[in-house]
């Protein structure tokens, strides 16, 4: 009898029949080898991979550089293994279920092994959300001041005490005043006795004109003003009261009993009885496409006093109506040819001011702006005789369009915080100093030899410019101090660019408050709209990270301190209850740092690792920079907020930023500081 061959049945066919392009039985042997008496060979249950040569060479850099960074990480190891155990129990790193801030880490698919390790912490990873009483979650933007100071006291207070910051102590969107109305809509037939008479009418919509137009478009004066004569001459007709343009008298006035200086009755803001009658009458959204123009400008007012107010959501729901409604009708376009010259400029004055606010808004509420400057074809409007006007809306343009890229390229989502972050810093930073020149050349701050004050325009246009600069650096400070909490070790050497980096930011967020202060002596500061308030709450979480993690940064940090908090008394002593709110959390913060830096465990920790660095050399090219020392320029950053960093200076900084290995210092924990909110944050 033949030789009986056991067969083995696979899945895959053989080579040979592979290569003929012949049937094959599965088993091995198959039948075609066996009648053949050839060898049957099966491939292995390793599946072939083909890849292309580029991605082999990139796969090769890749391994390399892991090497490369294994054994700058076996030096450390060897350097630790020195150290004592009771000086290694200070540096261990905290382990996943005690992250700092007090957050659950969960699955980041997108960021695995060391690329976890360089991220924009303040724009990467799961979203974060804080509950309020009632249990509703509300989001953390990337950009808000309001996010940061609560990311910040649960970072410091995590540290200390090993528990989130109090839920209770946060102020929330909507919460600081209150419209007495549920929101429901019916008929209402609005109370005319209760209107001011005409005078006092004029007289507050002039206040408001005064307050917000030489930034912002909200009305076209002559139609307005002309309706405001014919309504106030007839009052009971129908016609006034059932129309757009009552709704928007309304909302005028309301802001303008806000800039008076008319106070809030309890937690009912000033001009609460116009503006919530206004809001009841408002028609729904689907009738405003007839009339875009007025119903813009009315939109506009209404975001601008709930912003004020601090109803965020709100006011940033009615600006992207206006947005939408305005790209439907083109206004985004170049619409010369089919409108009037004085048309025109209305249609541009109120494009543009939609797109600024919903710049602004979008920011303070940390979430993408809504349309592309890539998709913006419409013209700057041109007002003959006033070169002033023009420039204005240009700078204002330009600085908003600086805004929108801080938000889509610096704080885009799982945003890594290595060359694509440093390019996109180095993007918006040219994109400031590429205006800085018409700012300084055409809305001048007064110096110390001036008699001339600062105006109200040159102040907005400048706070504006500094926020830009704050927001697009602050994430290097925060990355800064996440580093030193999570690791205990607040003293973190970083390259000499990054240092002046940080210095710019400091200096933008010292000359914010300079200039706050001489609107403040003028009495131009502005207590009701939102903009002032933001500025000194955002210089003083920049100046107040600093204090902690580089205070060899900034000189005199307490008399900082000092000129914020009557910034903020004085806002809050007019009548705004959101300014407490903003002088509590920095006051808690503030506290919280100071704490922490006395904590045993991080004055040793930081004893360390200046021994390491000395010992060891790990960081090629960091350096200190003494206080008002300019390491960058070879002479010192101006002192005097009128004095502010040149457009040059600027670019060389951006410059310094191609250096190689910026990032080499940065070692961020793996998502540890934005996770145990679950409770809290989530």
């Amino acid at each position: 009898m033949g030789r009986v061959t056991e067969k083995k049945r696979v899945v895959n066919a053989c080579s040979r029949c592979r290569q003929h392009k012949i049937k094959c039985s599965g088993i091995c042997p198959c039948n075609n080898c066996l009648q053949r008496k050839v060898n049957c060979k099966f491939e292995g249950e390793e599946a072939k991979v083909y890849i292309t040569k580029k991605h082999l060479s990139e796969l090769k850099q890749r391994n390399l550089e892991l090497e490369e960074r294994n054994g700058a990480l076996q030096q450390q190891l060897s350097a630790y293994a020195k150290l004592t155990p009771n000086m290694l129990e200070n540096l261990s790193p905290p382990t996943e279920t005690e992250s700092p801030l007090g957050m659950v880490d969960e699955p980041r698919d997108s960021i695995q092994g060391d690329e976890a390790a360089l991220i924009n912490t303040l724009a990467c990873g799961p979203p974060k959300y804080i509950t309020d009483g009632a249990g509703r979650p509300h989001f953390l933007g990337h950009t808000s001041n309001w996010s940061l100071t609560i990311r910040l006291l649960h970072l410091t207070h995590q540290a200390l005490y090993k528990c989130p910051y109090p839920t209770a102590a946060h102020h929330i969107d909507s919460m600081t005043y209150i419209l007495k109305w549920d929101g429901l809509r019916s008929p209402v037939v609005p109370d005319i006795r209760r209107l001011p008479t005409l005078d006092q009418a004029v007289f507050l919509i002039n206040t408001t004109k005064f307050h917000t137009g030489q930034v912002f478009h909200l009305f076209d004066e002559e139609s307005f003003m002309i309706q405001l004569q014919q309504f106030y001459e007839e009052p009971k007709q129908d016609i006034h009261t059932e129309s757009l343009w009552f709704i928007h008298f309304l909302v005028l006035i309301a802001l303008g009993k806000a800039f008076v200086g008319a106070r809030a009755n309890g937690v009912n803001p000033p001009g609460a009885e116009y503006f919530t009658t206004a809001f009841m009458m408002l028609p729904d959204y689907s009738f405003f496409w007839k009339d875009p123009c007025t119903s813009a400008e009315l939109l506009c007012s209404m975001a601008l006093y709930m912003q004020s107010i601090d109803w965020r959501t709100s006011a940033h729901n009615l600006i992207g109506q206006a947005l939408r409604m305005l790209q439907v009708h083109g206004f985004h376009t170049n619409i010369s040819s089919i409108s009037s010259n004085k048309d025109l400029l209305r249609y541009q004055n109120v494009w543009w001011t939609v797109y600024v606010l919903e710049r602004q808004l979008s920011v303070l509420m940390g979430v993408p702006c809504g349309f592309s400057d890539n998709n913006i074809s419409a013209f700057l409007p041109q007002y003959q005789g006033s070169e002033t006007k023009t420039a204005t809306v240009a700078i204002h343009v330009k600085l908003s369009q600086a805004l929108s890229n801080v938000v889509n390229a610096i704080y885009r989502e799982n945003g890594d915080l290595n060359s694509t972050l440093v390019k996109a810093t180095q993007d918006v930073l040219q994109q400031v100093a590429d205006v800085a020149s018409d700012l300084r050349e055409k809305f001048p701050l007064p110096n110390q030899e001036s008699r001339s004050g600062i105006s109200r325009v040159s102040g907005y246009l400048h706070l504006l410019y500094h926020q830009c600069i704050m927001l697009a650096i602050r994430p290097f400070l925060f990355g800064l101090v996440e580093t030193s909490v999570s690791s205990g070790i607040l003293n973190v050497a970083v390259p000499t660019p990054i240092q002046i980096l940080l210095q710019i930011c400091l200096e933008s967020a010292k000359n914010t408050v300079c200039i706050l202060n001489a609107l403040c002596d003028q009495t131009l500061l502005e207590c009701f709209l939102p903009f002032d308030l933001e500025s000194a709450v955002s210089a003083g979480l920049v100046v107040t990270m600093a204090t902690l993690v580089c205070p060899n940064l900034i000189e005199s940090p307490s008399s900082v301190f000092k000129a914020l908090s009557a910034l903020l008394d004085h806002i809050e002593n007019e009548g705004n209850l959101i300014a407490a709110s903003n002088k509590r959390e920095l006051a808690d913060i503030h506290s919280l740092c100071l704490k922490l830096k006395s904590a045993p465990s991080m004055a040793l920790s930081s004893q360390i690792a200046a021994q390491l660095e000395e010992g060891l050399n790990l960081h090629s090219g960091a350096s200190e920079i003494q206080p008002g020392e300019d390491v960058t320029l070879g002479e010192a950053l101006p002192s005097h907020w009128a004095e502010d960093m040149t457009p040059s200076q600027l670019l060389e900084v951006v410059d310094l930023l191609n250096e190689d290995n910026i990032l080499d210092w940065v070692d961020f924990p793996t998502n540890a500081v934005d996770n145990e909110l679950s409770s809290h944050i989530k």
